[in-house]
């Protein structure tokens, strides 16, 4: 415990003198984590987006008008046989119209001055969580809509396949920046240990004469490179949240039908804990680097 915290002062004495370079450090580290940061806030949302589109997904298999009982039951059947499938609920004519007048109250009685009901019978299929993917719902739409008696199948196909292709492009876009980042923050920790080395070759000579171990002299370098990591891992997280606070209000989205107001979230905590984290591993794969290049014992 002891050495432990003489390496923990070795290393804040060797960032107390180069604080520019420290301060430097810290600094770019913290932009790479506020960039970082936004990625994560965009692609937390969009999980969180789909997951609600995705809870919301629901079949709609349209009967024609003279289908037979037979055939809407062979339809009903064909439906619940597959895994996908939570729940099958028949919609006749008259809870179509009820439908139809909440939510389109202002035209409700266009229903009214027809002589007979014109909206069809239909099946509305809710799925499972792990049913809940276009490509699952697509396949049961495929299979559906040639069944006899069936008039059309909609799920907002594609609507849905643009979604969920923009979806997987911002994911291999977040991947690709992060990873290009987090390179270029290593770099910069690796630079910063490196500055260190040379500054304090006199000690580590004298260290060395006087029968010093490779872990004694090395340790205060990891322990410099891992509060670096977490000071400007910390930094970015916090300036993340500010720009959150100030520049995210609740979001209107256009849903099929009307429109759905979503509420942006900020980063869980066990996403903050893991980028704080990352900062530290930085911090040690900065210094390793610096070290293996530039110190040789």
């Amino acid at each position: 415990m002891v050495r432990m915290f003489y390496f923990l002062r070795r290393a804040l004495s060797d960032i107390g003198r180069s604080p520019v370079v420290a301060g430097v450090t810290v600094g770019t580290v913290a932009v790479v984590f506020l960039i970082m940061g936004v990625f994560a806030l965009v692609g937390h949302n969009l999980e969180l987006l789909t997951h609600r589109v995705g809870s919301g997904l629901k079949l709609s298999v349209f009967l024609q008008d003279d289908c037979s009982a037979k055939q809407r039951e062979t339809v009903q059947k064909l439906l619940k046989a597959s895994a996908a499938v939570e729940r099958v609920h028949f919609v006749d004519r008259e809870e179509a119209a009820s439908r139809f007048r909440q939510r389109f109250s202002r035209q409700a009685n266009v229903l009214d001055e027809l002589d007979e009901n014109p909206l069809p019978e239909s099946f509305e299929v809710t799925f499972t969580p792990a049913g809940q993917h276009p490509k699952t719902i697509g396949a049961l739409s495929q299979k559906v809509v040639n069944s006899p008696g069936v008039e059309e199948v909609l799920y907002g196909q594609a609507w849905l396949d643009r979604f969920f292709r923009f979806v997987q492009t911002i994911r291999l876009l977040g991947l690709v920046v992060g990873a290009l980042i987090f390179l270029a923050a290593l770099l910069i920790v690796a630079n910063t240990i490196r500055l260190s080395v040379y500054a304090r070759q006199d000690d580590i000579h004298i260290l060395k004469l006087v029968g010093a171990t490779e872990g004694f002299i090395k340790a205060p370098f990891y322990i410099e490179g891992v509060l670096l990591g977490l000071l400007g891992a910390s930094l970015g997280i916090a300036l993340t949240w500010i720009a959150f606070a100030l520049l995210v209000p609740e979001i209107l989205i256009p849903g099929w039908l009307e429109e759905t107001r979503l509420t942006v979230a900020f980063l869980p905590f066990e996403m903050i804990a893991w980028m704080v984290g990352t900062g530290a591993f930085l911090g040690v794969l900065g210094t390793m680097s610096s070290l293996w290049r530039h110190l040789k014992i």
